[in-house]
């Protein structure tokens, strides 16, 4: 199984779904089996995902014997972790995590799962084994979501077409999206006005959040980071504007660095 450390530590991430306290549900840890390699070429990719072998696994990637994987994933999940498949991303490594999801479920354990949205096939071939999901909507249109991604303007449009395609299955099927958005500093209120549009259009709206993601700088990327108050204040505005839509503000990954939102207030 070919994936990414954290630090120096294969599976040594850990995360809270805080999105889960909105729908009633406690926060659970996840903890993340990243893949290590991705379909996606994102400039801000803290994993290093822009730079790949010959092969197309990140650099940065290493493989572990799978006996050794599942039987920590098992003792995870006995001390009530949830796991969640991330990456890179997983649906390059599509046989890895039917395993793994198959595993955890023989053990009676659903999972989590974080995609970039960009296969539906992929995704209706992990539903049954999902708890929840988090899927990627990185920008308003085709030429937008292209350029954050890394990718050409002509799969951008595929990939547009298909994360919305999987969010609304996943929803219509009963499994809480959380659809996660970065937002730069060149992000437009405009922008997040039409990708609540989108968000809104289709599936079951009772099981969608949106977290929209503060993108803090990382080295090797230009990129301006967004002003905090100016990204609380828009979501805000969003939030007003489609009181139908919670969403989620992620400035920071710690207790305090989490803000819900239901009709323009806080909650």
């Amino acid at each position: 199984m070919v994936l990414l450390k954290y630090g120096k530590n294969i599976l040594g991430e850990k995360r809270k779904a805080d999105f889960l306290r909105y729908f009633g549900r406690k926060v659970e840890t996840t903890r993340i089996v990243s893949f290590g390699s991705c379909n996606f070429h994102c400039d801000y990719c803290k994993r290093d995902g822009q730079q790949v072998n010959s092969d197309g696994t990140i650099v940065r990637s290493v493989t572990i014997n799978n006996d050794a994987i599942f039987s920590r994933l098992k003792d995870y999940a006995k001390d009530g972790e949830r796991i969640r498949l991330s990456g890179g991303d997983p649906v390059m490594h599509p046989k890895d995590s039917l395993a793994i999801a198959r595993f955890m479920d023989r053990l009676g354990h659903k999972i989590s799962m974080a995609h970039n949205g960009s296969s539906l096939h992929f995704s209706e071939m992990m539903l049954q084994y999902m708890d929840y999901v988090a899927i990627d909507l990185k920008g308003d249109t085709p030429e937008e979501l292209a350029y954050r991604s890394g990718i050409s303007e002509t799969a951008g449009k595929r990939m547009l077409e298909s994360t919305l395609a999987v969010q609304d299955m996943f929803s219509s099927n009963d499994v809480l999206v959380d659809v996660r958005t970065p937002v730069f500093g060149d992000t437009s209120l405009d922008q997040l006005f039409r990708m609540a549009e989108l968000i809104l259009k289709g599936g079951n709206n009772s099981k969608e959040f949106w977290t929209l993601r503060k993108y803090n700088a990382v080295r090797h990327c230009d990129w301006l980071e967004p002003r905090g108050e100016t990204l609380s204040e828009w979501a805000r505005m969003v939030s007003e504007k489609f009181p139908e839509l919670p969403i989620g503000i992620r400035e920071k990954w710690s207790n305090s660095g989490f803000t819900i939102l239901k009709n323009g207030k806080e909650i």
